[in-house]
């Protein structure tokens, strides 16, 4: 068992290093592994190499990974990132926001209800259905009303899946 975790550190130690390498497919690769492992000390180091990340590649993977990670002190950093100029980048950023869950991600996913990106509306919609709390069913039922057919369904659905929970509780 020691030998094992001796091992799973020597493996991470490598993927932080490989997160500085020139290559940003090994960068993005890296990103994704660290993920995988799920280790939640990992979370600033996540961060921080976010922050000064130029490609977008990389940039995801690190997004994916910290909502792999599910650390909850990584909220307000990928909060921030809800409102890049880039939608994909706002749609990954509000999937890892729903699998990290709690009060504070709640509250950034339903400002993205009002996303001007379809996709980004759905996905802070399927995020608010699997975090599964009653309080955003106001909200959702305010989504149920938008102009996207795809954003309705997902309101629909995540609404079921919350009062599925509370009706069987």
């Amino acid at each position: 068992m020691v030998q094992q975790l001796n091992n799973t550190q020597i493996a991470i130690n490598t993927l932080l290093n490989k997160l500085n390498d020139s290559l940003p497919q090994i960068r993005a690769k890296a990103a994704e592994a660290l993920g995988k492992i799920g280790n939640s000390s990992l979370a600033d180091t996540l961060v921080s190499h976010l922050i000064g990340e130029n490609d977008l590649n990389v940039r995801l993977n690190l997004i994916r990974a910290l909502g792999e990670i599910g650390n909850e002190s990584a909220i307000p950093y990928l909060a921030s990132y809800l409102s890049d100029t880039n939608p994909d980048i706002r749609i990954i950023t509000a999937e890892s926001l729903g699998k990290i869950g709690g009060e504070k991600a709640i509250s950034y996913l339903i400002q993205s209800l009002q996303d001007t990106e379809v996709k980004v509306r759905v996905t802070a919609t399927i995020a608010l259905g699997e975090i599964g709390l009653e309080d955003v069913i106001p909200d959702l039922v305010n989504v149920c009303y938008d102009e996207d057919d795809s954003v309705r369904f997902s309101a629909v659905d995540a609404l079921g899946k919350i009062g599925s929970r509370y009706a069987v509780n």
